[in-house]
């Protein structure tokens, strides 16, 4: 909706607006019509102006008439009669000069009549014309003119103003017929002709009239200076001079002399000047109040309507602030807070121990006592406590690493201090059982050693070094197939000459144990997993490659990602920790790790090592360009002599060991690696006749000392040669595979068992005779070869795991015995 998508500011302007709209609609018809008001005043006020000069030109025309019926009678003189038609003219000229914008085409029309008089004038002037004709001629000019001010069709006669209007027109109309009857007065008494005096009759009624419409639309005081005009005329000639001539003119007239009367005449039509000289001026004056009203109740309206719209404005803006700042200011808290949680959540390290920067969020000081304030102090509130959880979070896991630091570090010192306890069993033991047990708690120790530095690893401490010295590489490989299980199957091709840097070796160490191990588990028994090394202008390359289930390119290329970034430790999926570790390492030292499809079905694993870890020197042997480290085949069960000299112990060590080389790590490993056999289960071994030694006598006078001397296992036994190409992972068939498995480990319990009967009836037997594992097993018949296609990855995995899981549960239910054997480190 429309709405929605508007913000608060919006929402309240378009809530405010709709009254804001009405109010204007209302105010500017009323402003409108004041305004109107006030110009039709204005407009009255015009025209009763030019009313006014109107009737004074009027008037002096109705005194050229008399004096023109004068100067026919013999009253007045030439030049009086020339001088007002003159003035005449002049007025005229004026009015049209003065009032050109106002006069209409009616009143222009109406004042060229003046023109017409011309003839009339000369003739009056040349006594040719008689009075009748200047009474005929100077009326219709006057009424015309009166006439064209149309008064009555222009004004509101529901108003003061308007019914003044009126009035005045009544005036002029009345100052007309006063002049005309004044005019007839005359020449009732020079003339006294019935036309004469029937004419003076209808001017009278006509007068009175004209009269009575015009006191009935006067004010008091404009009708107190008529009856004084009224009075004036009865001082002049008689009192009842008005009333009488209406019934008998001629009787009215007959006792005033023409010496008296003439003067008489003439005053009577000045004395109207007053009246519509006062009536002009209160018009104009009601006329000009109204229109000032009329303004000012424009002006109010507008002004009124103004402020309240600034008012609404100034009132919705403030409100507006006062609910959009508020929430503005908690939208950017909860921005802030979002983004110290979201910077917290995607916040990636390789070392969990640092402390990042204590979260620091501005209150929210809002001090209103509205729901909106309410609000603000609970979001504070809110605020406050997601920071202390980020905190929390922060400090729980930098917490959690140091103790898998500690776990890690503890576990490391308890496994050295087993290590050389076994260390010194293995020393004192003489029995071959009991000595192939001791190799395989080395070895499960070792394995023991590493997953106690894969936490340390985790935990972003820096592991320990306990080499002070550069460390060839094959002997780094050897020291990794000797912490993981399956080391007999691990086929080793490292070239002599390169060594790591003592920085880096224990790192190193860890990280091809991981790779290794994941080859290992990961691949069927009957494979081989290589590892091989070669030399650039860069460093080195290490690969460990394997034939088993292999991963999906999809896989492939999350693990490949999560090996070159960072990645949080509590969101890495628990079953890839191996190459989170991997990860990790090779971040800490520049290493880079890539894994890849390998031909036919597997992972490769590649870690380019870059020459700062490393120490390039000859190599340690002349002409030897690669070390073979394939586990020989040795016998577990090696002879024990007593050693004729009790301080001589020779170390289980090929060669010369370069300067400041722990060769204790190296000959535990070489112990893990002599103590596991080196033949493939699952091919056909070829039986090999018994070899032994003859017991040598014991020296003379010497018994058997208390201290015996540790021989090597299978030392004195011709080494067998591993295999120079790992078998196909497809070219054996599971459910044989698994037969032959059980048939080994049955085996190996009836040897067991008559060796340690053997071992029993016999108090010492100089030396033992090699066994050659499965050369008392039956010949299996060949299975068909299973299909080559393994199927999907991740179901093969999955299938793996459940597999497991059974085989578990069945040892758990059927043979509790198994639970304290070595199992997978998985």
């Amino acid at each position: 909706m429309l709405l929605g998508r508007l913000r608060i500011r919006g929402k309240l302007a378009l809530l405010v607006v709709i009254p804001l709209l009405s109010m204007v609609g209302l105010a500017v018809p009323v402003m409108l019509d004041r305004v109107a008001a006030a110009q039709r005043a204005g407009d009255t006020a015009e025209r009763v102006r030019l009313a006014s000069r109107v009737g004074s030109l009027v008037q002096d025309l109705q005194q050229e008439r008399i004096l023109s019926v004068g100067y026919l009678l013999g009253r007045i003189e030439r030049g009086e009669l020339v001088r007002k038609s003159a003035d005449v003219d002049d007025r005229v000229a004026d009015l049209r000069a003065a009032r050109s914008d106002a006069l209409t085409d009616r009143i222009d029309s109406a004042l060229g009549g003046v023109s017409s008089l011309i003839d009339l004038r000369t003739a009056v002037l040349a006594r040719t014309a008689n009075p009748g004709q200047v009474m005929d001629t100077f009326g219709p000019v006057n009424k015309e003119i009166i006439e064209s001010l149309r008064l009555p069709f222009s004004v509101d006669t529901n108003t003061l103003p308007g019914r003044q209007v009126l009035a005045l027109d009544g005036l002029l109309r009345a100052d007309e017929g006063l002049g005309t009857c004044a005019t007839l007065s005359l020449l009732v008494k020079a003339i006294g002709t019935p036309d004469t005096t029937a004419g003076y009759v209808a001017c009278i009624a006509a007068l009175q009239v004209d009269n009575s419409r015009f006191r009935s639309l006067i004010t008091p005081e404009q009708l107190t200076v008529a009856q004084l005009n009224e009075a004036a005329v009865a001082a002049r000639t008689s009192p009842d001079f008005l009333v009488t001539s209406a019934r008998d003119p001629a009787a009215a007239v007959r006792d005033v002399p023409m010496e008296a009367l003439f003067p008489a005449v003439r005053t009577m039509i000045r004395l109207g000047q007053f009246v519509e000289k006062k009536l002009v001026a209160d018009v104009l004056a009601e006329v000009t109040a109204e229109q000032r009203r009329a303004l000012t109740a424009a002006y109010l309206v507008g002004a009124v309507a103004a402020l309240i719209l600034t008012l609404v404005v100034l009132l919705s803006v403030a409100v507006a602030r006062t609910v959009a700042r508020p929430l503005t200011r908690l939208t950017r808290s909860a921005d802030r807070v979002a983004r110290v949680a979201e910077a917290e959540l995607v916040r990636v390290t390789d070392d969990e121990t640092e402390r990042p920067q204590a979260v620091r969020l501005e209150p929210v000081d809002i001090r209103a006592n509205d729901e909106i304030g309410d609000l603000a102090r609970a979001f504070d509130r809110v605020q406050n406590t997601a920071a202390r959880l980020v905190e929390r979070q922060v400090a729980g896991r930098r917490n959690v690493a140091q103790m898998f630091g500690h776990v890690g570090r503890r576990t490391q010192n308890l496994v050295g201090r087993q290590l050389a306890l076994i260390d010194r069993l293995e020393q004192q033991e003489a029995d071959p059982g009991r000595l192939e047990h001791l190799y395989r708690l080395d070895h499960i120790s070792s394995r023991l050693r590493r997953n106690a530095g894969s936490l340390v690893v985790l935990s972003g401490s820096a592991g320990a070094d306990a080499h002070t010295a550069p460390v060839p590489l094959a002997d780094v490989v050897r020291l990794a197939l000797g912490e993981i299980e399956d080391y007999t199957r691990v086929e080793v091709q490292v070239p002599a000459g390169v060594s790591a840097a003592p920085a880096v070796v224990g790192d190193l160490v860890l990280a091809l144990a991981e790779l290794m191990e994941n080859a290992t588990v990961f691949s069927p028994p009957h494979t081989r997993v290589l590892v091989a090394a070669e030399t650039s202008g860069l460093g080195a390359r290490l690969t460990v490659v394997d034939h088993g289930i292999g991963m999906s390119e999809q896989r492939l290329a999350e693990e490949n990602a999560r090996l070159t970034r960072r990645e949080r430790l509590d969101l890495a999926p628990t079953e890839v920790l191996g190459l989170f570790v991997v990860g990790r390492l090779a971040r800490r030292h520049n290493w880079q790790v890539t894994l890849a499809a390998t031909g036919g079905g597997g992972v490769t694993a590649q870690v380019e090592i870059p020459s700062t870890s490393l120490v390039l020197r000859r190599a340690d042997r002349a002409g030897a360009a690669v070390a073979r480290a394939a586990v020989p085949a040795r016998d577990r069960r090696a002879t024990v002599t007593l050693d004729p000299e009790p301080d001589a112990r020779p170390q289980p060590t090929a060669g010369t060991a370069p300067a400041h080389f722990d060769s204790d790590l190296l000959n535990r490993a070489t112990r893990s690696l002599d103590a596991g056999p080196s033949w493939n289960a699952f091919g056909r071994g070829q039986p090999e006749p018994d070899v032994a030694e003859p017991p040598g006598p014991e020296p003379a006078g010497k018994p058997a000392g208390p201290r015996v001397r540790q021989r090597v296992p299978g030392a004195t036994l011709h080494a067998t040669a591993a295999p120079t190409r790992p078998v196909d992972a497809t070219g054996a068939d599971p459910a044989a595979a698994r037969a032959l498995v059980e048939a080994f480990q049955a085996g190996v319990r009836r040897a067991e068992l008559r060796v340690a009967a053997g071992l029993d009836g016999a108090v010492e037997r100089p030396r033992l005779s090699r066994r050659v594992p499965g050369a008392n097993l039956t010949t299996i018949p060949a299975c068909q070869p299973p299909s080559t296609h393994l199927g999907d990855p991740t179901e093969v995995r999955d299938l793996i795991s459940e597999f497991e899981a059974g085989v578990a549960r069945a040892l758990r239910d059927v043979s509790p015995d198994h639970r304290n054997e070595e199992g997978s480190s998985r």
